[in-house]
């Protein structure tokens, strides 16, 4: 009874100990709940774009950036030009460019490009009477859409408010956005957008045509989340707060303003902070100007210089204003080391310290910088980019680095350099680029896998046994042996009539590699068979007897033993004695009871 309830016990504690298990939702389900899906605004200084040499800027320094690099997450970006008069075909590749190339990239990822323009613009609509008539407003307004946003395929326009209009003004505006809205905007209704963007409380220009905007972006560069909750409630009357959308900047070249936005430590960042309260209030998103400068100080030679960035403050930012987890961000990190670490030729020791580095990490900034390091000289990997790398986290990537693994076993040990291990080696060099590029596509992998095992293939070359007698005349067919390089190999000798082998030259036994192999088995002729020497009659009669050996057959069971065999009487002494014990005992048992 004892043992039965002590198992018992011990049963009912463990299902106790389960229990949690079963009805707490995991750390990885509860980060997917609190997942959010933001509006992220980027404005794209398009003078800085590679494609633009020489506009609107007094640096020497060579634009880096391209629409290419905007990072995944982004679903707007507004393309911020300005070209002084006389420098139009400076900047006609890159509208160019924008037209044919960029737009339908970020286009079949999602993105809305729109076109920022400022307030003014609006009040220069020409009429002829006292007021523009509403023809006037439509004709304008087709004009404007003419002119900033259809030759590019472009999907709407964003007006950019930093002054005071008067009461007149403000009229003009109206009718011009209210024309507006019959083409873009949520009135048109036709997947386009139309957005406002201010720095103040100015609400004149906006009251009246407030619907017929998608989204109000405030500028708030330098503050906290102090003025987001007062500017998203003073504009609340005419805008729902989920469609307001502050945001930040990070420090432009040759600026006299200091805003300290990207301030470190991470979690005391003004960047944090607004993704924090933009997340938890449920406001439309936020945004990030000048994102080309991500990273960069207003100390010299940030602040006077042009210099390529890791673009690690604005991918964090997306995650964090979507609510990422930080163990899920460790999961996009740690895929991409292992993708890139033969392009990055890592060794086994510096990986393990990396993934340490992110293991370690407490939040999204530290995770991110293990890749992207704290400026793009520093970094492993400075193109990467947390939310690409969760999409290509479905391709499976096993085939692709068993391949390798084996190509770079098989290179490590060949002697020379054939045609053939040199197409192993550029085929093993592709792989390694394309899963070391920014992404790839699933056909691209499985193109560049079978590429690569069939140049794994063609190295091993075959083992040929071959069997010959001593003059080299062919004695059996050949046995040939294929197998993979370094797997074990073993010939076998044959039995062929009237011949015995003499000789084996080559390895019998062995491993496949890029060498042809050659075993020869050499037989020699066997010697016939002696035939019996005849009898010889020398004139005596030969007898030849047969000895017989007699053997006594065992006796039959029961049958006395001849006369004269004393064998048996040991066996009658033995078992009277037995008998005799027996009697004894049985006597003291009856005696004792």
């Amino acid at each position: 009874m004892r043992k039965k309830g002590l198992i018992f016990s011990l049963v009912f504690v463990l299902c106790l100990s389960l229990i949690p298990a079963f009805s707490m939702p995991s750390h990885k389900v509860m980060a997917e709940e609190q997942m959010t899906n933001k509006n992220f605004l980027v404005y794209y200084r398009a003078w800085r774009d590679v494609e633009m040499k020489g506009v609107n800027t007094s640096l020497p320094d060579e634009n880096w950036i391209s629409m290419s690099d905007i990072p995944y997450g982004i679903n707007i970006v507004n393309v911020f030009s300005y070209v002084p008069p006389g420098q139009e075909e400076l900047a006609k590749p890159f509208f160019d460019k924008l037209k044919t190339e960029y737009g339908p990239e970020l286009h079949a990822r999602g993105v809305k490009l729109i076109r920022g323009f400022d307030y003014s613009k609006l009040l220069a609509i020409p009429y002829a009477g006292a007021f523009p008539t509403e023809q006037e407003f439509d004709a304008y307004a087709k004009a404007l859409l003419e002119e900033l946003m259809t030759p590019w395929g472009l999907d709407g326009l964003d007006i950019d408010m930093e002054t005071h209009p008067s009461a007149d003004d403000v009229k003009i505006s109206d009718g011009v956005i209210k024309a507006l809205s019959k083409y873009i905007g949520p009135k048109a209704n036709n997947g386009t957008l139309f957005l406002y963007d201010t720095n103040a409380e100015t609400m004149a220009p906006f009251k009246n045509v407030s619907d017929s905007f998608d989204v109000l972006a405030y500028q708030q560069y330098g503050s906290g989340t102090n003025r987001t909750e007062m500017s998203s409630n003073a504009y609340a009357p005419y805008i729902a707060k989920d469609k307001f959308l502050p945001g930040l900047t990070f420090p432009e070249e040759q600026d006299r303003n200091r805003w300290y936005d990207t301030k470190l430590p991470y979690e005391e960042s003004n960047i944090y902070q607004l993704a924090k309260y933009v997340r938890e209030n449920n406001l439309s998103g936020m945004f990030l100007y000048a994102f080309d400068r991500d990273g960069k100080t207003y100390n010299e030679p940030d602040i006077s210089s042009v210099t390529p960035s890791n673009l690690l403050w604005t991918k964090t930012a997306i995650l964090e204003v979507n609510g990422y987890s930080v163990d899920s961000v460790k999961g996009f990190a740690k895929h991409h080391l292992q993708r890139i670490k033969h392009s990055k030729a890592l060794t086994p020791e510096k990986v393990a310290e990396l993934e340490n580095l992110i293991e370690t990490a407490s939040n999204l900034y530290e995770v991110n910088a293990v890749i992207l390091g704290a400026n793009f000289e520093t970094a492993i990997s400075p193109t990467y980019d947390p939310l690409l790398e969760k999409e290509l986290m479905s391709i499976d990537l096993a085939p692709a680095f068993a391949a390798i693994d084996q190509a770079t076993m098989i290179l490590s040990k060949v002697v020379g350099n054939s045609t053939s291990i040199e197409a192993l080696r550029v085929a093993k060099d592709e792989l390694v680029s394309l899963l070391g590029g920014k992404k790839y596509a699933t056909s691209e992998v499985d193109t560049a896998v079978a590429k690569l095992v069939n140049r794994i293939d063609a190295i091993p070359q075959p083992v040929t046994a071959i069997y010959q007698d001593t003059n080299g005349q062919k004695l059996a067919e050949n046995a040939q042996l294929i197998g993979k390089f370094g797997d074990s190999y073993e010939t076998a000798k044959k039995d062929i009539p009237d011949y015995t082998l003499q000789e084996v030259k080559g390895e019998s036994s062995g491993t496949f590699s890029e060498m042809a192999q050659e075993v020869i088995y050499i037989y020699s002729k066997a010697e016939a068979a002696k035939a019996p020497a005849p009898t010889v009659d020398v004139g005596k009669d030969v007898k030849v007897e047969n000895a017989v050996k007699a053997v006594k057959s065992p006796e039959k069971v029961g049958e006395l033993p001849e006369t004269g065999d004393t064998s048996g009487n040991w066996l009658i002494a033995i078992g009277l004695l037995a008998m005799l014990t027996s009697s004894v005992i049985l006597y003291r048992k009856k005696v004792k009871a």
